[in-house]
């Protein structure tokens, strides 16, 4: 096994969201050699390189195909936006994805007749699969460009922690835009500053401003966004606010390849028994009595290890999702089925839905940061699972 250091020059993820009439298509021609799949005809006044429009969710693969086999062509490649583009993919997993070897489509009249979420897993797993294949542009020095919408939605939060508004992408909230989100090596906000002051009155407040356009780059109550380049948390709508972090396409062909570390092996050591200690007992009640959830194990069981259905590639998301698991652990419902039970319970995702697959934003802020509320209702439904 290797260890490496330093950085591995590379092309960019990005996703840009935001109101409609904000930019976010002019925003992204600014990228360098930017090459749009326009899925909703929003570059038909700009001067851009661009692919046919799509009008099925393969010509949106076709296109990134031949990206890929064509990496010095292309600078920037742009989808815009991620909104209609879902449109065509939910058209595609209803009537056009074939599903056996004789050709045989679904048939779907809609993404919601086969019941239990299953058509939205469907689709999400075509998100994947796009995602998957764009992710090998940036190695090649191409950037990946994701626009969408934005829309205003209610979130609200278990019992009594009330509901707020935020703004989040425009993509269906529990299978699409988490994947989206987590893919990304930037999830760019942006929207019209506006400021609310005093009425003359003294009473009222009113809104002044709303001109001057913004980007925001981190995670906020109020909006999705991020970055790993430690930009500020607001900046103006413009891409020479970003711009340097955009390597050149010869800097990452002209990258060496990282160095391994040659680590010698260690110089062998007396074993040394450590003395045993002394073992005292002490009364302890039943553990029924303790915590009826936690008797479900037995005594001499070993902490149970996180499943696989509670882990993740993303470094961010794995490292909430532990989090998680060790407040179960500690609840005494070590059972995921108990959690996604809950979940399911209060509307927020299908019982068909992995925990690995919540928004992160739902796992910390929701999960983690309410159990104290959430834990009483898994330990009642982990008590009446079977043994």
């Amino acid at each position: 096994m290797n260890i490496t250091k330093g950085k591995i020059p590379t092309a960019l993820k990005v996703v840009v969201y935001g109101p409609e009439g904000i930019g976010k298509s002019t925003f992204a021609s600014q990228f360098p050699g930017a090459v749009f799949i326009d899925t909703e005809g929003s570059t038909t006044h700009m001067d851009v390189a661009r692919f046919d429009k799509p009008e099925k969710w393969m010509d949106i693969h076709e296109a990134v195909d031949w990206t890929i086999a064509h990496p010095d062509q292309v600078g920037t490649l742009v989808i815009d936006t991620a909104d209609w583009a879902e449109k065509l993919a939910t058209r595609y997993v209803c009537k056009e994805e074939v599903i056996d070897p004789k050709g045989n489509t679904r048939g779907w009249d809609n993404i919601e007749v086969p019941g239990y979420g299953k058509g939205y897993v469907a689709l999400k797993n075509a998100f994947q699969v796009l995602l998957d294949k764009l992710s090998q542009l940036p190695p090649l020095g191409v950037n990946v460009v994701i626009t969408a919408h934005a829309i205003l939605k209610k979130f609200e939060q278990p019992d009594e922690m009330g509901a707020y508004d935020r703004w989040a992408l425009k993509l269906n909230e529990k299978n699409v835009a988490p994947i989206v989100k987590e893919w990304a090596d930037m999830v760019l906000f942006a929207n019209y500053k506006t400021d609310v002051v005093k009425a003359a009155d003294g009473k009222t407040n009113k809104a002044r401003g709303g001109q001057k356009r913004i980007m925001y780059t981190q995670h906020s109550a109020c909006w999705d966004a991020k970055n790993r380049f430690g930009l500020d948390d607001m900046l103006p709508f413009d891409f020479a606010e970003i711009s340097h972090l955009i390597p050149f396409k010869d800097d990452i062909a002209k990258a060496p390849a990282p160095v391994p570390e040659v680590h010698a092996e260690p110089d062998p050591r007396p074993e040394i028994t450590p003395p045993k200690a002394e073992v005292t007992t002490q009364p302890t009640l039943p553990p029924e009595i303790v915590n009826p959830a936690a008797a479900k194990r037995k005594k001499n069981d070993a902490p149970p290890e996180r499943p696989e259905s509670m882990q993740s590639e993303n470094p961010e998301k794995d490292a909430a999702l532990g989090q998680l698991w060790g407040l179960m652990v500690k609840g005494g419902v070590p059972d995921p089925l108990a959690l996604m039970t809950v979940v399911a319970n209060k509307d927020y995702y299908d019982m068909s839905v992995k925990i690995r697959d919540y928004d992160i934003d739902f796992i910390t802020d929701v999960l983690i940061e309410a159990w104290e509320q959430v834990l009483p209702l898994c330990q009642t439904i982990y008590n009446k699972l079977p043994f």
